[in-house]
């Protein structure tokens, strides 16, 4: 009874927010990839890539992922690995008088991986963790989300390589953010427009933890040589986002706390994406 209780406790802050929920719908989008692997020693590999990605229903037109990384197999069903990625952003942006613009923004990301397989027959199964970091570098407003994001997938997969150089492949992903924003407080029904919209809130730092993303995958693999294959497949995202809005203007508790929260929303919807990769292997 007093687990019980004390779990209440801990999740009234929470409760206490008045969280809307809004349904952006399915979006469309489309990636394009060109993979290098090279042979270093036995088990070690060198991986490149370059990835362009378009998303047709969102702010965020299009980005730029490049990537170098290292893969050593320590194990014959285990391998283990690091990367580094560029990532180039090319989104809206408002300045002090509400204008929208568009323009380049840098992140640095980090992506570290541990990945088991079992072959059985012509069927391969596989489990990749991934322990993801983000860096932000600019301005940024740190009260609404970490300038380093961490994130944790887990990634079942399956291939069966008895249809020669035709090799269909799924999977499913679930993704973790590890480090949200976190905030408590009492919502205020009662103010009036930007006045204390919630009451004594107070910043928790980056300890909010939540699925935020659902993911299936279909495709195939079309090997044409030991060196060169294509790679058809769509993704199908379910995302849950958290979008906080904690702009200076618009609360009188700035100057009492040092804070201000003017909302927490979520974003709930759904992502279809078509690809195609090339990778060459030598």
């Amino acid at each position: 009874m007093k687990k019980t209780l004390l779990t209440l406790a801990l999740l009234l802050p929470a409760a206490a927010f008045a969280q809307t929920t809004y349904d952006d719908g399915v979006s469309f989008g489309a990636r394009a990839t060109v993979e290098a692997d090279a042979k270093l020693a036995k088990g070690l590999h060198l991986n490149a890539h370059e990835q362009f990605r378009y998303y047709g229903d969102s702010e965020d037109i299009m980005r730029f992922h490049t990537g170098i990384g290292l893969e050593y197999k320590v194990l014959p069903f285990l391998k283990v690995g690091a990367e580094y990625e560029l990532i180039n952003r090319y989104k809206y942006e408002t300045d002090e008088n509400d204008q929208t613009y568009r323009e380049w923004s840098v992140r640095h990301r980090g992506n570290f991986f541990l990945t088991g397989t079992l072959k059985t027959g012509d069927w391969q199964f596989g489990l990749k963790e991934t322990l993801r970091l983000t860096h932000r570098p600019g301005e940024m407003n740190t009260l609404q989300s970490p300038r380093n994001a961490l994130a944790l997938k887990s990634k079942l997969s399956v291939k069966y390589q008895g249809w020669g150089k035709v090799v269909p492949f799924a999977g499913f992903e679930v993704r973790n953010a590890l480090n949200d924003a976190a905030y408590k407080g009492s919502y205020n029904p009662s103010a009036e427009k930007n006045k204390d919209i919630y009451l004594d809130e107070e910043f928790l730092g980056y300890t909010h933890a939540y699925v935020n993303r659902y993911r299936v995958e279909l495709g195939a693999t079309v090997k044409f040589d030991k060196r060169h294959a294509l790679e058809f497949y769509i993704l199908g995202d379910h995302y849950k986002d958290k979008s906080i809005d904690t702009n200076r203007e618009g609360s009188s508790s700035w100057e009492k706390n040092g804070l201000v929260l003017k909302a927490l929303d979520w974003h709930v919807g759904n992502l279809i994406t078509a690809g195609v990769g090339y990778k060459w292997e030598f």
